[in-house]
Formats: structure tokens, sequence, C-alpha cells
């Protein structure tokens, strides 16, 4: 059953860090390509307010509360869940060290 959450919020933290990955891939890919990660990281953060599939982080089990990832191609965005809304703390690329998944 698929519980459809009101509201989306996406940190600044996590602002900054997509903010990052798009530099990054201007810089190192393209302008296209870093638009189209954009809007893909973007399209998946707002599908997270009719999903249920939430996974728990396993990096982030010993910090209080309850935290969860999602994937979307080789970036892992990191969320909470409550009654009304997701709140996306981050996003980070897969290939960095698991630890840093802890800079919320």
């Amino acid at each position: 059953m698929v519980i459809k959450r009101d509201k989306l919020i996406i940190s600044l933290k996590a602002k900054e860090s997509l903010h990052g990955i798009v530099i990054y891939l201007k810089e190192n890919a393209s302008p296209k390509i870093a638009e189209y990660v954009r809007k893909g990281i973007l399209e998946r953060c707002k599908d997270l307010k009719n999903f249920s599939g939430y996974a728990h982080e396993p990096f982030l089990e010993d910090l209080p509360g309850e935290y969860y990832s999602i994937r979307k191609w080789d970036y892992i965005i990191i969320f909470t869940v409550n009654d009304k809304e997701i709140r996306v703390l981050n996003i980070i690329h897969s290939h960095r060290h698991p630890l840093s998944r802890q800079n919320l």
C-alpha cells in the first residue's frame, strides 16, 4: 500500500549537493548531461511522495532517528519520512566513502 505524503522538503544541504553535482558535470561532461542528471534526481525526489519501498540507510543506523536512502544512477538520495512529509537531507555520489553520508 502506498501512503501519499503531502509535502516534499529538500534541505539546503541537499540543494547545495545537487548544485555541486551539476557544476561538476558541466565542467567534466557537458551542460546537457548536467541538466539531464539534475532533472532526473529532482524527479526521483518528487516520486518519493508516492513511494512505499523505503530502504533504511545502513550507514546512518547509529544516528538517532530513521534515515532512508534511494538511488538514482550513481547518486544516493538520503531522506527521512514522517506522516505528512518527506525531507531530503543530502544527495551524494555512491562512490564516496560511506561515512560521508553522515554529513547531513
